[in-house]
């Protein structure tokens, strides 16, 4: 038996198919653990199905049976009937040598609602990211700091100290040579201290900058990106990931636990959205007003619907969905686990 650890489900969606594909009616049960020392708020779900069981041979009437299913029960079970009844298209299953690139591979995954990705994942928080461009003067400014007090208690940095310091003390005749000595001194132990940022901080209109972007095209977005072969970075199966639908819903919990940058292969099941084709999009929704003569009427309709047009540009760097990218609404994100023969205990 597998083990899964389920890190994303999004709870609407996974009822709505199971419903469509078995027939039955999902009743949500939903409980919270939440410890105050500590934040940390999981949610745990079982789900009452109601299901059509038989109809009475002598007389009319109908028997629903009432099951209570834990949430990982629905959840794979919910795989299986998408796959069984070829709603599911799995790339662990593509023949060597096929990828994304493939035409076919492309045109099944067009007629397919979802697919299943496994692979490493890269985990984009744009929110966060906002959070930490905010704070990261500060940030650079502490981490420089330190570095800049860890120089002035060593040797050569108090020996200049202590000859600037002798310096000062100097008098009459002598007092200007040594007030020369003293500005090619402190020059010398401020280079010396700027040498030792570590770190350049980044000017502030790009900070600013970076927020409003975010602010206007990315709010409470999280991407999620998994990447089925290593051998060819430039496909990957993507999505955004709805803040609220995490297990470990409090965003910094997740990142110390799973990190941006997972070690270990994840894999997601996700409602295909776009399937992008390689080459410019052919389909134009203004070729109607591609006329010579056009009523007022029209020529205010043009423009208007003209304006949604001239931000396509902009939409395109931000969804970054192209070819030969697949993007999906994320439906699950797992780790599945094999039992390890190694770690198996062998009866006494």
């Amino acid at each position: 038996m597998n083990l899964y650890d389920y890190i994303y489900v999004d709870i609407e969606k996974v009822v709505s198919l199971y419903s469509q594909l078995t027939g039955g009616v999902v009743e949500i049960r939903e409980t919270h653990n939440e410890k105050s020392s500590v934040y940390d708020n999981k949610r745990n779900y079982d789900f009452k199905v109601f299901k059509h069981d038989a109809g009475g041979s002598s007389q009319e009437k109908e028997v629903y049976k009432d099951i209570i299913k834990p949430h990982h029960s629905l959840l794979q079970e919910l795989e299986e009937e998408l796959s069984s009844s070829g709603f599911l298209m799995d790339l662990a299953d593509l023949p060597d040598g096929k990828t994304l690139k493939d035409s076919h591979v492309r045109k099944n995954l067009k007629g397919a609602l979802c697919v299943k990705c496994t692979g490493r994942v890269v985990i984009e928080d744009y929110e966060r990211l906002k959070e930490i461009n905010q704070n990261y003067p500060a940030i650079v400014e502490l981490i420089n700091r330190s570095a800049s007090e860890s120089i002035k208690k060593t040797t050569e940095y108090q020996k200049i100290e202590n000859e600037i310091k002798t310096l000062k003390s100097a008098t009459g005749k002598n007092k200007a040579e040594a007030k020369r000595k003293i500005a090619v001194l402190e020059q010398e132990v401020e280079t010396i201290l700027e040498q030792a940022r570590p770190i350049k901080g980044a000017p502030e209109w790009i900070l600013d900058g970076m927020k409003t972007w975010i602010d206007a095209f990315l709010p409470n977005i999280i991407n999620v990106r998994v990447y089925p072969s290593q051998l060819d970075m430039d496909e990957h199966i993507f999505g955004h990931l709805n803040s609220s639908n995490f297990i470990i819903r409090d965003s910094n919990a997740f990142h110390f636990t799973y990190g941006s940058f997972p070690t270990e292969e994840l894999t997601m099941i996700g409602i295909i959205t776009s399937v992008p084709d390689d080459g410019e999009e052919k389909f134009n929704p203004l070729e109607e007003f591609h006329m010579q003569e056009l009523n007022d009427k029209k020529k205010v309709e043009k423009a208007y619907r003209g304006v949604f047009r001239g931000f396509d540009g902009f939409e395109a760097m931000i969804r970054t969905s192209r070819y030969p990218r697949v993007l999906v609404h994320p439906i699950l994100v797992y780790r599945e686990t094999l039992p390890n023969k190694e770690l198996m205990k062998k009866d006494r």
